[in-house]
Protein backbone atom coordinates (compact mmCIF):
# COMPACT_ATOMS: atom_id res chain seq x y z
CA UNK A 1 0.00 0.00 0.00
CA UNK A 2 1.60 3.29 -1.16
CA UNK A 3 1.20 6.55 0.83
CA UNK A 4 -1.60 7.67 -1.42
CA UNK A 5 -3.66 4.81 -0.37
CA UNK A 6 -2.82 5.29 3.08
CA UNK A 7 -4.10 9.00 3.10
CA UNK A 8 -6.51 8.29 1.23
CA UNK A 9 -7.84 5.64 3.71
CA UNK A 10 -7.41 7.82 6.65
CA UNK A 11 -9.39 10.57 5.04
CA UNK A 12 -12.31 7.90 4.05
CA UNK A 13 -12.12 6.76 8.03
CA UNK A 14 -12.80 10.58 9.23
CA UNK A 15 -14.94 11.68 6.75
CA UNK A 16 -17.35 8.18 8.28
CA UNK A 17 -17.76 10.40 11.62
CA UNK A 18 -18.10 14.00 10.57
CA UNK A 19 -19.35 15.07 13.53
CA UNK A 20 -16.52 13.42 16.05
CA UNK A 21 -13.76 14.35 13.84
CA UNK A 22 -14.97 18.09 13.82
CA UNK A 23 -15.74 18.04 17.71
CA UNK A 24 -12.10 16.80 18.00
CA UNK A 25 -10.15 19.73 16.19
CA UNK A 26 -11.95 21.99 17.86
CA UNK A 27 -9.03 22.74 20.30
CA UNK A 28 -6.84 22.93 17.43
CA UNK A 29 -8.69 25.35 15.75
CA UNK A 30 -9.19 27.53 19.24
CA UNK A 31 -5.75 27.14 19.04
CA UNK A 32 -4.74 28.36 15.53
CA UNK A 33 -7.23 31.08 15.59
CA UNK A 34 -5.54 32.24 19.17
CA UNK A 35 -2.19 32.29 17.86
CA UNK A 36 -2.85 33.99 14.40
CA UNK A 37 -4.76 36.37 16.08
CA UNK A 38 -2.34 37.11 19.42
CA UNK A 39 0.16 37.75 16.75
CA UNK A 40 -1.21 39.98 14.16
CA UNK A 41 -3.03 42.12 17.15
CA UNK A 42 0.23 42.41 18.68
CA UNK A 43 2.05 43.41 15.50
CA UNK A 44 -0.52 45.71 14.76
CA UNK A 45 -0.53 47.19 18.54
CA UNK A 46 3.38 47.69 17.87
CA UNK A 47 3.07 49.27 14.56
CA UNK A 48 0.66 51.79 16.20
CA UNK A 49 3.04 52.74 19.08
CA UNK A 50 5.78 53.08 17.25
CA UNK A 51 3.47 55.14 15.17
CA UNK A 52 3.27 57.51 18.60
CA UNK A 53 6.34 57.44 19.06
CA UNK A 54 7.24 58.76 15.78
CA UNK A 55 4.84 61.78 16.57
CA UNK A 56 6.80 62.72 20.03
CA UNK A 57 9.29 64.38 17.82
CA UNK A 58 12.29 64.14 14.95
CA UNK A 59 15.28 61.90 15.81
CA UNK A 60 14.97 63.98 19.36
CA UNK A 61 16.63 63.26 22.70
CA UNK A 62 15.11 64.79 25.96
CA UNK A 63 17.55 65.45 28.80
CA UNK A 64 15.97 66.25 32.15
CA UNK A 65 16.92 67.87 35.18
CA UNK A 66 17.04 64.96 38.12
CA UNK A 67 18.59 61.90 38.13
CA UNK A 68 16.69 58.37 37.29
CA UNK A 69 16.02 57.45 40.33
CA UNK A 70 13.82 60.59 40.30
CA UNK A 71 12.26 60.86 37.53
CA UNK A 72 8.20 60.51 38.17
CA UNK A 73 8.53 61.26 41.81
CA UNK A 74 6.31 63.94 43.17
CA UNK A 75 8.64 66.98 42.89
CA UNK A 76 11.02 64.44 41.50
CA UNK A 77 12.23 67.25 38.20
CA UNK A 78 14.80 69.32 39.58
CA UNK A 79 15.65 72.47 37.90
CA UNK A 80 19.51 71.58 37.81
CA UNK A 81 20.05 72.12 34.54
CA UNK A 82 21.88 75.93 33.46
CA UNK A 83 22.78 78.49 31.08
CA UNK A 84 26.10 77.33 30.80
CA UNK A 85 24.93 73.61 30.64
CA UNK A 86 23.29 74.89 27.03
CA UNK A 87 25.81 76.68 25.98
CA UNK A 88 28.37 73.78 26.33
CA UNK A 89 25.99 71.48 24.68
CA UNK A 90 25.43 74.00 21.42
CA UNK A 91 29.26 74.83 21.55
CA UNK A 92 30.60 71.01 21.34
CA UNK A 93 27.64 68.93 19.67
CA UNK A 94 28.04 69.28 15.69
CA UNK A 95 24.67 67.08 15.12
CA UNK A 96 22.33 68.90 16.51
CA UNK A 97 19.55 70.48 14.39
CA UNK A 98 17.34 72.10 16.85
CA UNK A 99 17.59 72.52 20.85
CA UNK A 100 14.86 73.85 23.29
CA UNK A 101 15.42 74.06 26.93
CA UNK A 102 12.27 73.97 28.77
CA UNK A 103 10.69 74.72 32.46
CA UNK A 104 7.18 73.26 32.92
CA UNK A 105 4.65 74.74 36.08
CA UNK A 106 1.30 73.08 37.17
CA UNK A 107 -0.86 76.22 36.93
CA UNK A 108 -4.78 77.41 36.90
CA UNK A 109 -5.61 79.49 33.94
CA UNK A 110 -8.75 81.38 33.74
CA UNK A 111 -10.74 83.09 30.90
CA UNK A 112 -13.67 85.03 31.17
CA UNK A 113 -16.11 82.60 31.04
CA UNK A 114 -13.98 79.38 32.90
CA UNK A 115 -11.00 78.27 34.48
CA UNK A 116 -9.10 74.97 33.97
CA UNK A 117 -6.25 73.26 36.10
CA UNK A 118 -3.19 72.93 33.23
CA UNK A 119 0.42 72.92 32.47
CA UNK A 120 2.43 75.57 31.35
CA UNK A 121 5.54 75.01 29.60
CA UNK A 122 7.84 77.16 29.20
CA UNK A 123 9.91 76.56 25.53
CA UNK A 124 11.37 78.31 23.08
CA UNK A 125 10.40 78.88 19.29
CA UNK A 126 12.19 75.60 18.28
CA UNK A 127 10.27 73.19 20.43
CA UNK A 128 6.98 72.37 17.96
CA UNK A 129 9.44 71.73 15.73
CA UNK A 130 11.40 69.69 17.81
CA UNK A 131 8.17 67.99 18.67
CA UNK A 132 6.50 68.00 15.32
CA UNK A 133 3.82 69.27 16.43
CA UNK A 134 1.17 71.93 14.23
CA UNK A 135 -0.80 74.25 14.98
CA UNK A 136 -4.82 74.27 14.15
CA UNK A 137 -4.82 77.84 14.30
CA UNK A 138 -3.09 81.14 15.02
CA UNK A 139 0.66 81.49 14.79
CA UNK A 140 3.69 80.35 16.86
CA UNK A 141 5.99 82.87 19.34
CA UNK A 142 9.44 83.83 17.36
CA UNK A 143 12.39 83.99 18.93
CA UNK A 144 12.00 87.89 19.51
CA UNK A 145 9.10 86.86 21.32
CA UNK A 146 11.21 84.37 23.50
CA UNK A 147 13.98 86.78 23.90
CA UNK A 148 11.47 89.64 25.14
CA UNK A 149 9.83 87.17 27.70
CA UNK A 150 6.58 88.45 26.09
CA UNK A 151 3.42 87.20 28.00
CA UNK A 152 2.15 84.93 24.94
CA UNK A 153 0.02 81.46 25.22
CA UNK A 154 -0.41 78.70 22.69
CA UNK A 155 -3.11 76.16 23.86
CA UNK A 156 -3.34 72.92 23.56
CA UNK A 157 -7.14 71.61 21.98
CA UNK A 158 -8.24 70.25 25.91
CA UNK A 159 -7.15 74.03 27.18
CA UNK A 160 -8.75 75.41 24.28
CA UNK A 161 -12.57 73.53 25.33
CA UNK A 162 -12.45 73.79 28.56
CA UNK A 163 -11.51 77.68 28.44
CA UNK A 164 -13.48 78.89 25.55
CA UNK A 165 -15.56 75.98 24.23
CA UNK A 166 -16.71 76.36 21.02
CA UNK A 167 -15.59 79.99 20.68
CA UNK A 168 -12.28 81.13 18.34
CA UNK A 169 -9.99 82.63 21.45
CA UNK A 170 -7.03 83.55 19.20
CA UNK A 171 -6.52 87.15 20.55
CA UNK A 172 -8.13 86.64 23.86
CA UNK A 173 -6.42 86.98 26.91
CA UNK A 174 -6.12 84.30 29.60
CA UNK A 175 -4.85 85.14 33.28
CA UNK A 176 -2.46 82.94 34.80
CA UNK A 177 -1.35 83.77 38.80
CA UNK A 178 -3.31 87.07 38.23
CA UNK A 179 -0.74 88.03 35.37
CA UNK A 180 -2.20 88.09 31.38
CA UNK A 181 -1.36 86.10 28.58
CA UNK A 182 -2.69 86.58 25.20
CA UNK A 183 -3.57 83.60 23.07
CA UNK A 184 -1.93 83.49 19.90
CA UNK A 185 -2.10 79.92 18.56
CA UNK A 186 -3.95 76.38 19.06
CA UNK A 187 -1.85 73.15 18.86
CA UNK A 188 -3.21 70.83 16.79
CA UNK A 189 -4.77 67.12 18.46
CA UNK A 190 -2.00 65.10 19.44
CA UNK A 191 -3.72 62.76 21.23
CA UNK A 192 -2.30 60.37 23.96
CA UNK A 193 0.91 59.69 24.66
CA UNK A 194 2.57 56.27 25.45
CA UNK A 195 2.38 56.76 29.21
CA UNK A 196 -1.40 57.43 28.81
CA UNK A 197 -1.27 61.51 29.33
CA UNK A 198 -2.99 63.74 27.75
CA UNK A 199 -0.96 66.07 25.16
CA UNK A 200 -3.58 68.26 24.38
CA UNK A 201 -3.76 69.44 27.94
CA UNK A 202 -0.80 72.03 28.06
CA UNK A 203 -0.49 75.72 27.12
CA UNK A 204 3.12 76.86 25.75
CA UNK A 205 4.41 80.06 26.22
CA UNK A 206 8.15 81.97 25.76
CA UNK A 207 10.60 80.07 28.07
CA UNK A 208 12.00 83.64 29.20
CA UNK A 209 8.13 84.75 30.26
CA UNK A 210 7.43 81.27 32.44
CA UNK A 211 11.03 81.31 33.96
CA UNK A 212 11.00 84.65 35.46
CA UNK A 213 7.47 86.25 35.69
CA UNK A 214 5.68 82.77 37.02
CA UNK A 215 8.57 80.90 39.00
CA UNK A 216 10.92 83.56 39.46
CA UNK A 217 14.24 80.97 38.56
CA UNK A 218 16.81 81.26 35.66
CA UNK A 219 17.16 77.43 35.70
CA UNK A 220 15.51 74.73 33.33
CA UNK A 221 14.12 71.97 33.84
CA UNK A 222 14.96 69.82 30.76
CA UNK A 223 16.66 70.11 27.00
CA UNK A 224 14.87 69.27 23.98
CA UNK A 225 17.13 68.36 21.41
CA UNK A 226 16.54 66.98 17.89
CA UNK A 227 19.79 65.70 15.68
CA UNK A 228 20.36 66.28 12.09
CA UNK A 229 19.97 62.87 11.73
CA UNK A 230 18.36 59.08 12.96
CA UNK A 231 21.70 57.83 13.29
CA UNK A 232 23.37 60.05 15.52
CA UNK A 233 21.07 60.09 18.48
CA UNK A 234 22.64 57.63 20.63
CA UNK A 235 26.15 59.13 19.93
CA UNK A 236 24.61 62.57 20.75
CA UNK A 237 23.12 61.52 23.81
CA UNK A 238 26.68 59.94 24.78
CA UNK A 239 28.16 63.28 24.13
CA UNK A 240 25.56 65.45 25.53
CA UNK A 241 26.36 62.97 29.29
CA UNK A 242 29.99 63.69 28.96
CA UNK A 243 29.52 67.42 28.30
CA UNK A 244 26.83 67.79 31.82
CA UNK A 245 28.90 64.73 34.00
CA UNK A 246 31.92 67.45 33.46
CA UNK A 247 29.86 70.52 34.03
CA UNK A 248 28.06 69.35 37.22
CA UNK A 249 31.90 68.48 38.64
CA UNK A 250 31.00 64.34 38.77
CA UNK A 251 33.40 61.73 39.76
CA UNK A 252 33.89 58.72 38.22
CA UNK A 253 31.68 57.00 41.51
CA UNK A 254 28.93 59.41 41.20
CA UNK A 255 26.05 58.48 40.13
CA UNK A 256 24.24 61.48 36.91
CA UNK A 257 22.40 64.07 38.44
CA UNK A 258 20.48 64.01 35.42
CA UNK A 259 18.11 62.03 32.91
CA UNK A 260 18.44 61.68 29.29
CA UNK A 261 16.79 59.03 26.54
CA UNK A 262 16.27 59.66 23.17
CA UNK A 263 13.39 58.43 20.90
CA UNK A 264 15.20 54.75 20.43
CA UNK A 265 15.56 53.90 23.75
CA UNK A 266 11.33 54.76 24.13
CA UNK A 267 11.12 52.51 21.02
CA UNK A 268 13.09 49.96 22.34
CA UNK A 269 11.65 49.74 25.48
CA UNK A 270 8.22 49.31 23.50
CA UNK A 271 9.36 46.62 21.98
CA UNK A 272 10.71 45.02 24.55
CA UNK A 273 7.25 45.30 26.63
CA UNK A 274 5.19 43.99 23.82
CA UNK A 275 7.39 40.88 22.55
CA UNK A 276 7.13 40.02 26.73
CA UNK A 277 3.22 40.40 26.66
CA UNK A 278 2.90 39.03 23.12
CA UNK A 279 5.08 35.62 23.60
CA UNK A 280 3.10 35.42 27.37
CA UNK A 281 -0.77 35.77 25.37
CA UNK A 282 1.03 33.18 22.96
CA UNK A 283 1.62 30.71 25.68
CA UNK A 284 -1.61 31.03 26.57
CA UNK A 285 -2.81 30.33 22.78
CA UNK A 286 -0.73 27.36 22.35
CA UNK A 287 -2.26 26.17 25.38
CA UNK A 288 -5.37 25.45 23.21
CA UNK A 289 -3.40 23.45 20.94
CA UNK A 290 -2.14 20.92 23.75
CA UNK A 291 -5.51 20.39 25.33
CA UNK A 292 -6.79 19.92 21.49
CA UNK A 293 -3.63 17.03 21.03
CA UNK A 294 -5.11 15.33 23.81
CA UNK A 295 -7.95 15.24 22.73
CA UNK A 296 -7.07 14.09 19.82
CA UNK A 297 -5.34 11.22 21.25
CA UNK A 298 -8.22 10.37 23.44
CA UNK A 299 -10.29 10.02 20.22
CA UNK A 300 -7.96 8.16 18.48
CA UNK A 301 -7.82 5.06 21.18
CA UNK A 302 -11.60 5.17 21.22
CA UNK A 303 -11.10 4.59 17.11
CA UNK A 304 -8.54 2.14 17.64
CA UNK A 305 -10.91 0.09 20.14
CA UNK A 306 -13.48 0.67 17.75
CA UNK A 307 -11.68 -0.90 14.36
CA UNK A 308 -9.46 -3.68 16.13
CA UNK A 309 -11.57 -6.21 13.43
CA UNK A 310 -10.32 -3.79 10.37
CA UNK A 311 -7.45 -3.71 11.76
CA UNK A 312 -7.36 -7.58 12.13
CA UNK A 313 -8.50 -8.11 8.40
CA UNK A 314 -6.19 -5.46 6.90
CA UNK A 315 -3.72 -7.59 8.69
CA UNK A 316 -5.26 -10.75 7.13
CA UNK A 317 -4.75 -9.62 3.88
CA UNK A 318 -1.33 -8.61 3.93
CA UNK A 319 -0.77 -5.26 5.57
CA UNK A 320 1.91 -4.43 8.18
CA UNK A 321 2.40 -3.20 11.01
CA UNK A 322 4.26 -0.10 9.54
CA UNK A 323 1.47 0.60 7.33
CA UNK A 324 -1.25 0.13 10.11
CA UNK A 325 0.97 2.39 12.41
CA UNK A 326 1.19 4.83 9.03
CA UNK A 327 -2.47 5.10 8.46
CA UNK A 328 -3.49 6.01 11.91
CA UNK A 329 -1.09 8.52 12.08
CA UNK A 330 -1.92 10.08 9.28
CA UNK A 331 -5.61 10.34 10.24
CA UNK A 332 -4.27 12.01 13.51
CA UNK A 333 -2.49 14.55 11.14
CA UNK A 334 -5.27 15.03 8.72
CA UNK A 335 -7.32 15.78 11.07
CA UNK A 336 -4.85 18.37 12.89
CA UNK A 337 -3.86 19.87 9.49
CA UNK A 338 -7.85 20.42 8.79
CA UNK A 339 -8.38 22.35 11.74
CA UNK A 340 -5.49 24.14 11.36
CA UNK A 341 -6.23 25.07 7.94
CA UNK A 342 -10.24 26.03 9.13
CA UNK A 343 -8.51 27.98 12.49
CA UNK A 344 -5.99 29.89 10.61
CA UNK A 345 -9.33 30.78 8.05
CA UNK A 346 -11.35 31.99 11.29
CA UNK A 347 -7.90 33.61 12.97
CA UNK A 348 -7.24 35.70 9.59
CA UNK A 349 -11.03 36.90 9.26
CA UNK A 350 -11.52 37.57 13.04
CA UNK A 351 -8.15 39.57 13.57
CA UNK A 352 -8.89 41.57 10.72
CA UNK A 353 -12.63 42.44 12.52
CA UNK A 354 -10.84 43.30 15.65
CA UNK A 355 -8.64 45.49 13.81
CA UNK A 356 -11.77 47.61 12.23
CA UNK A 357 -13.47 47.89 15.47
CA UNK A 358 -10.14 49.08 17.61
CA UNK A 359 -8.88 51.27 15.19
CA UNK A 360 -5.43 49.24 15.09
CA UNK A 361 -3.38 48.63 11.55
CA UNK A 362 -3.70 44.88 11.49
CA UNK A 363 -0.64 42.46 10.13
CA UNK A 364 -1.15 38.97 8.95
CA UNK A 365 2.35 37.57 8.52
CA UNK A 366 3.19 34.44 7.16
CA UNK A 367 4.75 33.38 10.16
CA UNK A 368 2.20 33.57 12.39
CA UNK A 369 0.79 31.37 9.28
CA UNK A 370 3.40 28.44 8.81
CA UNK A 371 3.48 28.84 12.79
CA UNK A 372 0.29 27.64 13.05
CA UNK A 373 -0.09 25.41 10.47
CA UNK A 374 3.47 23.27 11.39
CA UNK A 375 2.19 23.88 15.14
CA UNK A 376 -0.70 21.47 14.14
CA UNK A 377 0.77 19.11 12.17
CA UNK A 378 3.05 18.43 14.95
CA UNK A 379 0.20 18.06 17.29
CA UNK A 380 -1.06 15.68 15.24
CA UNK A 381 2.40 13.70 14.77
CA UNK A 382 3.12 13.62 18.71
CA UNK A 383 -0.22 12.79 20.24
CA UNK A 384 -1.21 10.49 17.50
CA UNK A 385 1.57 8.36 17.61
CA UNK A 386 0.49 6.22 20.76
CA UNK A 387 -2.65 5.34 19.54
CA UNK A 388 -1.27 4.43 16.05
CA UNK A 389 1.44 2.82 17.63
CA UNK A 390 -1.03 0.53 20.12
CA UNK A 391 -2.96 -0.37 16.49
CA UNK A 392 -0.35 -1.58 14.56
CA UNK A 393 0.60 -3.86 17.58
CA UNK A 394 -2.73 -5.78 17.86
CA UNK A 395 -1.98 -9.68 17.33
CA UNK A 396 -4.56 -10.48 13.94
CA UNK A 397 -5.76 -13.59 15.36
CA UNK A 398 -7.00 -12.14 18.78
CA UNK A 399 -8.11 -8.49 16.37
CA UNK A 400 -10.73 -10.70 14.04
CA UNK A 401 -11.64 -12.77 17.00
CA UNK A 402 -12.57 -9.36 18.97
CA UNK A 403 -16.57 -9.26 19.25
Amino acid sequence: MNFYQLFTSAFRSLRKHKVRSFLTTLGIIIGVISIIAVMSIGEGAKSRVNQTIEKLGSNFIIVLGSSPKHVGQRGGLALTLKEADLKAIMFECNDIAFISPAVMQPIKAVSEKSNWQTVIAGVNQDYITIRNWNLKSGEFFTKDDTNAGRRLAVLGTTVSRELFGTENPIGKMIRIKKLPFKVIGILSEQGKSPDGRDQDDIILSPLVAVQRKLMGKTTYAAFLLSTKTKERMDATASIIRSILRQKHQLGPKDDDDFTFFTQNDIAQASDAASSVLNLLLLIIASISLIVGGIGIMNIMLVSVTERTKEIGIRMALGATRRAILIQFVLEAVTICLAGGLLGALLGIGISKIIGIVLGWPIFISKTAITLSLSSSALIGLFFGYYPAYKASQLNPVEALLDK
